[in-house]
């Protein structure tokens, strides 16, 4: 009887913890319905949608952010309070400080700061949930909703910081070393993978360019970027990755012979 009563008890318990396992992981995953979609290269502008059917009050909220020339920048931790995104809503940062006053989910990137100045030359964004305590902890990739990083390879910038070391060992990112590849001109970033997946990876994000072929970032079209597409797909330099598929095959060069010969804009 004794022993009957053990296993009781001691089912009963593992049941226990194994709901507040899913709970938390339910309350970790609604948190991460909320995703960087956009980004407007010339506008300085950052998407972010609630793919979720519930609505998601944003106090304590926080990002966390660093160029190829700052310090990593934290946003206040009352920037967001009393914001409110609807199921479904999207909110919008404007660096350029032109947003509506009209619309609640339209803020200045001045009045919900700070953040380090937005550019395409290499940059790390990652937005975080505080904990119970209302606290947010950068270096807890629990507490990161999502995070999204860019550069131009051609300028070699490399980003150090610990949201990005975070990202990935949370699930968020596929490495510290993988950046979106984005030009000078770059008119948006766009998140192709709309199923809610966590895990990220330059793969699942269209970037349109000024001129795609330009590989070189100087206006031209000349050898200099024949011989840069050529080493970065000796490389597998996601630059050459004209397809993005993932893979670097004949129809990544057959893609960029075919773009260098149509010319710019392309």
């Amino acid at each position: 009887m004794k022993h009957g009563k053990g296993l009781v008890m001691k089912t009963t318990c593992i049941a226990a913890l194994t709901l507040l396992a899913l709970a938390g992981t339910e309350a970790i995953s609604a948190e991460r319905d909320l995703q960087f979609i956009n980004i407007l290269g010339a506008g300085g502008n950052v998407f972010i949608v609630n793919t979720r059917d519930q609505e998601f009050s944003l106090d304590g909220w926080r990002f966390s952010t660093q160029n190829s020339t700052s310090d990593v920048v934290y946003s206040d931790p009352d920037a967001f309070d009393g914001v409110v995104v609807p199921a479904h809503g999207t909110f919008l940062i404007f660096f350029n400080d032109n947003a509506r006053d009209d619309i609640p989910t339209h803020f200045n990137a001045s009045d919900v700061g700070p953040f380090a100045p937005f550019e395409m030359d290499a940059y790390s964004m990652s937005f975080y949930h505080p904990d119970e305590l209302g606290e947010v902890d950068f270096s807890n990739g629990e507490q990161m909703v999502d995070h999204i990083q860019w550069r131009r390879y051609i300028l070699g910038l490399e980003l150090d910081n610990e949201s990005m070391a975070a990202a990935v060992d949370t699930g968020l990112w596929a490495s510290e070393d993988e950046y979106i590849p984005v030009r000078t001109e770059t008119y948006i970033i766009e998140l192709t993978d709309r199923d809610n997946v966590e895990l990220h990876s330059p793969d699942d994000y269209n970037v349109i360019f000024d001129c795609r072929p330009d590989i070189s970032d100087d206006g031209e079209l000349n050898f200099f970027d024949i011989s840069l597409f050529l080493q970065a797909f000796a490389d597998q330099n996601p630059m050459a990755d004209v397809s993005r598929d993932g893979n670097f095959n004949f129809f990544d060069v057959s893609l960029y012979i075919q773009s260098l010969g149509a010319g710019c804009p392309f």
